[in-house]
Formats: structure tokens, C-alpha cells, sequence
């Protein structure tokens, strides 16, 4: 992995101080968020010509900023105005761009690809103050799932250097006893499992899917780890996988809420199965299609996240095309949770009615007749504008109907939404790819039109 100059030790100092906040009351965390956007708009407004230009001039000396008078920021907006929007003039997006490698830029700053949601590649840039405060962040999502410093832990992220998560399990691992394998998710399976099999780690952090081939590793025999923890990002956590990775080894597995432009979003916790939002880090506004917040219990449209770290591009209401539900916390808490991810990585497709209308398919409702298929061990489904189709991998000595029982089951849950049900086909494959690009993720739904 690429070496760090931001130090083990700098880094879970930094982690135990955020951990402190972790008892604070509603009312100290709220002062805490109303200075930290102030000072963010302050800053934006005085070194950044895009937000000097939104906000206008007085911004930089504002106090008492409401977050809802803001604009937002979609992606597209971000990478045409890259130049206006970051706040040190010796970062270009030219740079940015020419530096795939994630190495540091001009003035020790990294820059890192992302695709989202949305598919739509991006460029962040974090100052390595920045960034070690995004991986203490992380040491501290590891702790609240119940990892501590005496474990053996093993991250499994993105085979790129220019994916976040490459460096940010890098960083978060300096100083720890122990060299853990150097694995990603592009480890042949093999390799894998001998590596795991002869460090045995207490705790492993990867991608949804490599969590669940793992446990099948495990529950074939070749894979004899006992990890307590098990904690999976960045991907869908489908039912089945949580099964697979229940039967593997016992336990539930945590998972986190991140993306690339907001490295910790919300996590599990030990004992609860909700997600905790870090809002010492960033602010959350779950809203509609009109960006109007919406109620406890009602799932959003899109998410907009305020980055309250990370200033020298700032982030201010960026938009995030996830479906969430939030909900209070627990009482006495300060921090919200979250209820429901929906959209992560995944397309929604939309698909004409019987009354010549067009309504949406949320990826969900493609992902559910699969959990009724524990003979299909991975899947994915694309929609071209015409034709539905379907790409499974069977476990050996699955019944040969199984592509048309797979079939019927899409057509009878489409039909259930009163969508009408274009052609679909069913075709067993032998593996399923990632996804192109740094992540390097498995997208489980696809629209792709012709």
C-alpha cells in the first residue's frame, strides 16, 4: 500500500479526541456544528472564487449561517467548477487529473477518483491534516463496532492506489503490532484465503461482496479464520450476503456509510442495528426531490452532506443520489441514526406501466426474488431501455431450471409494482467483473441504456 507521512501515533491521538465526543450532550454537539459551518462558509467565501460568486462577498464575514439559505452542490457542478471551487490556487484540476497514481499533489495534498452513485467519476482533494482526521475516524467506527488495539485486524479495499480506501487502511493499520497482509480485493481467492488463513485476524474490513465470498471460503472449509468483527462499506450489504457471513462465522456484520467525498458517513455500533450519523464531522440533510428535508421514518430522495473537515475543497450541501431514512437517536444521544440505506452503488431503472405512464424500480425490488435463490452465489441485473438481463454464478449441482425459475420470479415482482415487464433473460456465467475505475466495485444493478 502507499505509504503515509501522517504518523500511527498522530493519527490515534486524533482518534481518541474525537472519541471524547462521543458523550457529548445534543446542545454542545449542535454549538459545535453551528462554528464549524460558519467558519467553513467564512473560509469558502474568502479563498474559493465559486462560493465567493454563490454566497457573495459579506459571506466571509458571516456568523449564524443557516445551513437551508446554501446552495447545493451536484457533482457535475464540483468537477466544471474544480478550479473556483478549491481554496489553494497550486491545485488544478489539470494536476489532479494527470496524478492516478493518488500520490501527493503540490502543496502535500492527495487527490483521490471517485464514481459514487451516480457513476459519474469525480476528483477529491484532502490536506493530509485533512485526511488523518478522516482515518482516526475510522479508528474510532472500528472501536464503537468493538475492535481494539490488542486485535489482529486486516483491511480489504480497492486494488488502486487512487481509491481512498487503499490508503485511508493504510494509514489507519501504521503503528499497529503485527504486519497484516498487503490484500485487496483483486487478490486472486486463493492467495486470499492462504494470506487470511495464516495471519487469522480478530477483525476484517472489506467490501459486502468480498466479506461474502469469504464466508463461502469459510463455509467450503478452505478458510479456518474466526474474526469478531466483520465490518463491510461501499457496496450493498444484500440479505444473503448477511446470511452467508451470519453462517460463516457467527456473527452480524457492521457495516459503514462513506463515499468519497465524506470518508465516514454513519456506522453501526456493538449491539444496535441502526447507524450511527457522525455529525461531529459533517451535517446530514436527508430531503426530497426538491430538496426539502423530509420526516423521521420517510425515506429520502437524495442526501446533501456539508464536509465540516475538509476545507481546501470545500463541500458544502453536496449532493449524494442515496435514499436514506433517518431517525432520532437514542434518547440522551446526540447523534442521529440512520435506518435504511437504499441506492448505494446501485441504478434505479425506470420502466413503462400498463396505463402508458413510467414508474421507478428502486434497486431493491430487483435484488429481493434473489434471496430466494440460495443456489445463485452472485448476480447481476442490467437494463438496456429494452430488455432486462440477468447474470448469475450457480453453486455447483444447482438444479438446470434454475435461470427460468430465476426469470419468473423478476417478472411476477415487476408485475408486482404494475410496471410492465420488458423481455428478460437469464444466463449463467462462471464469474461476474467489477466494475471499472479505482473502486473497483460490484454494482448489482445496472441501467444502462442503448
Amino acid at each position: 500500500m502507499p505509504s503515509s507521512s501522517t504518523s500511527g501515533a498522530s493519527v490515534r491521538e486524533i482518534a481518541g479526541r474525537l472519541m471524547e465526543r462521543d458523550h457529548w450532550t445534543p446542545e454542545r454537539l449542535a454549538a459545535h456544528q453551528r462554528e464549524r459551518l460558519d467558519g467553513l462558509v467564512r473560509h469558502a467565501a474568502a479563498r474559493s472564487p465559486y462560493y465567493r460568486g454563490v454566497l457573495g462577498p459579506a459571506a466571509a464575514r458571516a456568523n449564524g449561517v443557516r445551513l437551508r439559505d446554501l446552495p447545493t452542490l451536484p457533482k457535475a457542478t464540483l468537477m466544471e467548477h474544480f478550479d473556483e471551487i478549491v481554496t489553494d490556487v497550486r491545485v488544478r484540476r489539470g494536476s489532479a487529473g494527470a496524478d492516478p497514481a493518488g500520490s501527493r499533489l503540490v502543496g502535500g495534498h492527495r487527490v483521490f477518483a471517485t464514481s459514487g452513485s451516480t457513476g459519474r467519476p469525480g476528483v477529491i482533494v484532502y490536506s493530509e491534516a485533512e485526511f488523518a482526521v478522516w482515518t482516526a475516524s475510522h479508528l474510532r467506527m472500528m472501536a464503537a463496532m468493538g475492535v481494539t488495539s490488542a486485535m489482529r485486524a486486516v483491511g480489504i479495499g480497492a486494488p488502486s492506489p487512487a481509491h481512498l480506501s487503499r490508503q485511508m487502511l493504510a494509514d489507519a493499520a501504521a503503528g499497529r503490532s503485527g504486519a497484516a497482509p498487503d490484500l485487496s480485493v483483486a487478490t486472486p481467492m486463493p492467495d486470499m484465503v492462504a494470506a487470511l488463513n495464516d495471519y487469522r485476524p480478530d477483525a476484517i474490513s472489506t467490501f459486502p461482496s468480498t466479506a461474502a465470498l469469504l464466508a463461502e471460503e469459510q463455509l467450503a472449509g478452505r478458510l479456518r479464520i474466526a474474526p469478531a468483527v466483520v465490518a463491510v462499506g461501499a457496496e450493498v450489504l444484500t440479505d444473503d450476503m448477511r446470511r452467508r457471513i451470519r453462517e460463516a462465522w457467527d456473527i452480524e456484520p457492521h457495516q459503514a456509510y462513506l463515499a468519497g467525498e465524506a470518508p465516514l458517513i454513519a456506522s453501526t455500533l456493538t449491539g444496535r442495528p441502526d447507524m450511527r450519523l457522525w455529525e461531529d464531522l459533517l451535517l446530514v440533510e436527508v430531503v426530497d426531490a426538491d430538496d426539502r428535508p423530509v420526516a423521521p421514518g420517510v425515506p429520502g430522495h437524495k442526501v446533501l452532506i456539508t464536509n465540516l473537515v475538509n476545507h481546501v475543497q470545500p463541500l458544502i450541501r453536496y449532493e449524494l443520489t442515496d435514499m436514506v431514512t433517518w431517525s432520532p437517536g437514542p434518547a440522551g444521544q446526540p447523534f442521529r441514526v440512520l435506518s435504511s440505506i437504499e441506492g448505494r452503488n446501485d441504478d434505479i431503472i425506470t420502466l413503462p406501466t400498463s396505463g402508458g405512464g413510467e414508474i421507478a424500480i428502486p434497486p431493491v425490488l430487483l435484488r429481493a426474488p434473489f434471496t430466494t435463490f440460495p443456489e445463485v452465489k452472485q448476480f447481476q441485473v442490467t437494463y438496456d431501455g429494452d430488455e432486462l438481463s440477468g447474470r448469475i454464478v450457480l453453486r455447483t449441482g444447482s438444479p438446470p431450471d434454475t435461470p427460468a425459475r430465476v426469470r419468473t420470479a423478476l417478472t411476477r415482482e415487476l408485475r408486482k409494482t404494475g410496471a410492465t415487464p420488458p423481455p428478460i433473460t437469464i444466463v449463467p456465467v462462471p464469474e461476474i467483473p467489477r466494475e471499472g475505475g479505482p473502486a473497483a466495485k460490484y454494482k448489482l444493478i445496472k441501467n444502462n441504456p442503448r
